[in-house]
C-alpha cells in the first residue's frame, strides 16, 4: 500500500471517477455534490496510502462511515430516476473500492458497515422517489460481492502475506549476518596473509643457530614497532605517510609511540587526510628524544595531540615528561 505502484493505481481511479463524475453531470446529475463525493474518495484513498499502522485508526473509519453516506444521499437527490446511463450511480463503485482496501488494512467490520450505509442511502432514495427501496438494493447488491472477497482476503491470505514478509526480512538479516560474518573471516585471513609474510622471515631466521647480528636485531625492533602501532594506533599505521615518518623517526633514535582512540574513525575525505598528514609532519620534525601521537576519542574539539620532548630516551606513559623536561604539546583540530 505504501509503494509507488499502489499510489499510481489510486491515481488512474480518481481519473476514472472524474470521467464519470463528468458523463454523469452531463446526464443531468448535479456537479457540485458530486465533486464532494469525489473529494470524500480521494481523501479516504490518500488516508489508506499513507496511514502507516493496521488496523486503521478509528477516527478514521468514523469519518468514513459518517461523510460518506451523507455526501452519497445529497449527490443523488438530483440525479434522475431511472438512471439514464449507468455512469449516474458511480458513487457505488467509488466506496466500493474504498471499503475493499478497509478490509485489507484490518477494518472488515467498519467496511460492511460503511457499504450498508452507502446501499441504504440507495435505498432511501429510490423509496422516496417512487421506484422502492428493492429498486435501490438491486443497484447496490452487486458491490457486496467485491467486498465479500476482500474479507475473505482479509482472513485468509493477509495474515500469510504477514508471515511472507516476517520471513523475508528474518532471511535479509541471516544474510547480512552471513555476510558480515564471511567479511570478518576475509578480513581475518587477509591479516593473518599479511602477518606471516611480515614476521615470518625473522621467526625462521631467530631459529637459525647463528647469533643475530646487530642489523638483524634492529630489524626486529622494527618490525616489533610496527606490529605495536598496527595494534594500538591502526588508523596511524595503515596510513602510509604516518607510518613511514614513524619509521624514520625510529631510524634516528626517536622513541615513538602511537594510540588510537578512535576520533577519526568517522572522518573521512581531505580532513581525515589532512590530520594524518599534519601528524607525519611532526613525526619529521623530531630528530632526538620522544615522540607520543594520541587520536583522541571522539566527541571532542581537538581530533589529536602530539607530545615531543627532545631530552627524554624513554617515552612516558602521561602526557608531561617530568618538571626538567623540554616537552612540547602540539594540538591538532579538524581543518
Amino acid at each position: 500500500m505504501n509503494t509507488r505502484n499502489a499510489h499510481l493505481v489510486a491515481a488512474f481511479f480518481l481519473v476514472a471517477l472524474t470521467a464519470q463524475l463528468i458523463v454523469s453531470v452531463r446526464s443531468g446529475s448535479a456537479l457540485l455534490p458530486g465533486l464532494v463525493v469525489l473529494v470524500l474518495v480521494a481523501l479516504a484513498a490518500t488516508g489508506l496510502l499513507a496511514i502507516p499502522a493496521d488496523p486503521l485508526p478509528h477516527w478514521y473509519v468514523a469519518a468514513v462511515a459518517i461523510c460518506g453516506p451523507v455526501a452519497v444521499y445529497t449527490s443523488l437527490t438530483d440525479t434522475p430516476l431511472p438512471p439514464t446511463r449507468p455512469e449516474q450511480t458511480w458513487q457505488l463503485g467509488a466506496f466500493t473500492a474504498v471499503t475493499t482496501y478497509m478490509c485489507v488494512r484490518g477494518r472488515a467490520g467498519a467496511a460492511w458497515l460503511v457499504q450498508c450505509l452507502v446501499a441504504g442511502t440507495f435505498m432511501l432514495w429510490t423509496e422516496l422517489h417512487g421506484d422502492g427501496a428493492a429498486q435501490g438494493l438491486a443497484m447496490a447488491a452487486l458491490n457486496f460481492g467485491p467486498l465479500f472477497m476482500a474479507t475473505l482476503f482479509a482472513f485468509t491470505i493477509s495474515p500469510a502475506a504477514a508471515s511472507i514478509y516476517e520471513l523475508r526480512r528474518r532471511a535479509v538479516e541471516r544474510n547480512a549476518a552471513q555476510v558480515a560474518s564471511l567479511a570478518a573471516v576475509a578480513e581475518h585471513d587477509a591479516q593473518m596473509r599479511a602477518l606471516n609474510h611480515q614476521v615470518r622471515p625473522m621467526l625462521e631466521r631467530i631459529t637459525w643457530p647463528a647469533p643475530l647480528t646487530d642489523s638483524e636485531r634492529d630489524e626486529c625492533l622494527a618490525l616489533e614497532a610496527a606490529l605495536r602501532d598496527a595494534l594500538r594506533a591502526p588508523i596511524l599505521a595503515h596510513h602510509d605517510r604516518t607510518a613511514r615518518a614513524a619509521a624514520r623517526a625510529r631510524d634516528r633514535g626517536v622513541t615513538v609511540v602511537m594510540v588510537d582512540g578512535h576520533g577519526l574513525d568517522e572522518v573521512t575525505g581531505p580532513a581525515r587526510e589532512d590530520v594524518l598528514d599534519r601528524l607525519a609532519d611532526a613525526l619529521d620534525t623530531v630528530t632526538a628524544g620522544s615522540i607520543i601521537i594520541r587520536v583522541l576519542p571522539p566527541g571532542r574539539n581537538l581530533v589529536a595531540t602530539a607530545v615531543i620532548d627532545p631530552d627524554s630516551g624513554t617515552a612516558p606513559a602521561g602526557n608531561s615528561t617530568g618538571p626538567a623536561s623540554r616537552a612540547t604539546r602540539l594540538e591538532f583540530a579538524m581543518p
